[in-house]
């Protein structure tokens, strides 16, 4: 006969539910896990212009431009920012006087006190210094250089490219928004009537195609007289010229609250007197610090203009 072997006795139901529970949990953690793991791969890529490295902790502007940037672009940035250029408060270039909290240093890039206080980022332009750049660079300070500053195109080209240096690219686009749409509320304003030839001089210089003065002209109602005659950039052009061109409007640049007067001033002056703007109040002063903006201080030299045009029409000028 063959032994039989007594058949063992079934475990308890609980501890068969223990360990079915147990299997289970493990299958869900590990299904978890892989969840996790795949979401972390398929996020989304930093959208073009972003830097995957962290944003900068401390940043020094040398600009104008850049002060003003740095502000727009909102509390988070502006709480990073150790110092601002020296000329930020001076009425005859900034449209940001006073702005920027006193605290906050006013520091040239070749400073000492600059480097004291360890900026991740400084922001310069072609217009700074051969001497200051050489001096961040054999620092070994990361620069940001914004070159062009011919209108608003190159106003919003720099604004993304500060934006995205500093890590606010949804803010640098809310602004450039707000900017595009408070020009296209100007524009509606002015209408689509005949645009009013005009020549934006100073001290024999004109301002000619490929300047700011373009854009501001195109949303204050006026045409370019210096850029359709040929000339690009700033040009000299003397008082005889600027005679001969006879244009019914002369924009220049002039310091609050002194405008009426540069007006009259201009009008009266020997050769001037003769032409069209002298004759039919057509001399329009815009203060300088928007006259010669390259950032928001265009916006609302264009408003200034567009203002003037419509005082002309209802005057008859």
């Amino acid at each position: 006969m063959h032994d039989v072997q007594p058949t063992p006795p079934a475990p308890p139901r609980d501890i068969v539910r223990g360990l079915a529970s147990a299997l289970l949990l493990l299958l869900l953690g590990g299904l978890t896990v892989a969840a996790c793991k795949r979401e972390e791969s398929e996020q989304t890529p930093p959208r073009k212009g972003e830097t995957e490295t962290p944003p900068p902790r401390s940043i020094a502007s040398q600009t104008i431009l850049s002060d003003e940037l740095l502000w727009s672009l909102g509390p988070e940035v502006r709480a990073r920012v150790v110092a601002v250029s020296p000329l930020v408060d001076d009425p005859r270039y900034s449209t940001i006087v006073d702005r920027w909290p006193s605290a906050i240093p006013r520091l040239p890039g070749s400073s000492e006190a600059l480097l004291a206080l360890d900026p991740d980022l400084v922001i310069i332009a072609s217009f700074t210094s051969a001497e200051t750049r050489a001096f961040l660079e054999a620092q070994g300070v990361k620069t940001l250089y914004l070159d062009g500053f011919n209108g608003f195109d190159d106003l919003w080209r720099h604004t993304r490219a500060v934006a995205a240096e500093v890590g606010a690219t949804d803010a640098g686009e809310r602004l450039i928004r707000a900017q595009e749409a408070e020009l296209a509320a100007l524009a509606e304003t002015i209408g689509d009537g005949p645009k009013t030839p005009a020549v934006a001089w100073s001290d024999g210089l004109v301002a000619g195609s490929g300047t700011t003065f373009d854009g501001i002209a195109l949303y204050a109602g006026l045409t370019n007289l210096a850029g359709e005659r040929g000339v690009e950039g700033h040009a000299a052009l003397s008082v005889e010229e600027l005679v001969a061109w006879d244009p019914p409007i002369i924009v220049i640049s002039c310091e609050p609250p002194r405008c009426a007067e540069a007006e009259q001033e201009l009008a009266a002056r020997p050769g001037i007197a003769a032409t069209q703007a002298a004759r039919k109040g057509g001399v329009i002063g815009i203060p300088g610090a928007s006259l010669a903006s390259t950032g928001a201080g265009m916006i609302e030299a264009a408003g200034l203009l567009g203002e003037e045009q419509k005082r002309r029409a209802l005057s008859g000028s």
